[in-house]
């Protein structure tokens, strides 16, 4: 049986995402566009500006204070990572993906849902795993369709 293009398009994100500086999770996004060809990529790490990282070649639980926090809880606040998905619309032009999808291997945060939602995009795909049971997935979920953006879940 042929493989469904979300199938494949998650598999992708799920490529990029070993791309990923950050050592607690590695989470990729693939960003096609309406006639589901690819138009960017991102993944989770810290921003191309931040020379201690980039220049000491280090692992991100050598400089993020998130990393080594004894309860990191729900709040990336004090996480210096840029998240796949703002990643991955960064380095497009929104014209190319107006209308159409996100794949992500993770569900997003609140403040990534915002950035999606405001995107142009009408369907965001994310990958939930049991990895990702500690966390509120409901909440940028829920803020998703609350925007008229179709959120599909795949386990």
């Amino acid at each position: 049986m042929r493989q469904s293009w979300d199938e494949t398009w998650m598999q992708m994100a799920e490529v990029i995402a070993r791309r990923s500086t950050c050592t607690n999770r590695k989470v990729g996004c693939i960003v096609v566009d309406k006639r589901n060809r690819p138009v960017s990529a991102g993944y989770n790490g810290a921003p191309s500006g931040y020379r201690r990282a980039i220049n000491d070649n280090l692992v991100c639980s050598q400089y993020c204070p998130r990393s080594n926090a004894s309860d990191r809880g729900l709040d990336y606040g004090n996480c210096v990572a840029v998240h796949a998905e703002m990643n991955a619309l960064m380095f497009a032009d929104r014209r190319d993906y107006f209308g159409g999808t996100i794949y992500v291997t993770s569900p997003c945060c609140y403040d990534c849902a915002k950035a999606v939602a405001n995107s142009g995009v009408k369907k965001v795909v994310v990958k939930l795993s049991e990895r990702d049971s500690h966390a509120d997935n409901e909440k940028g979920l829920a803020f998703l369709r609350e925007c008229g953006v179709q959120t599909e879940i795949i386990e």
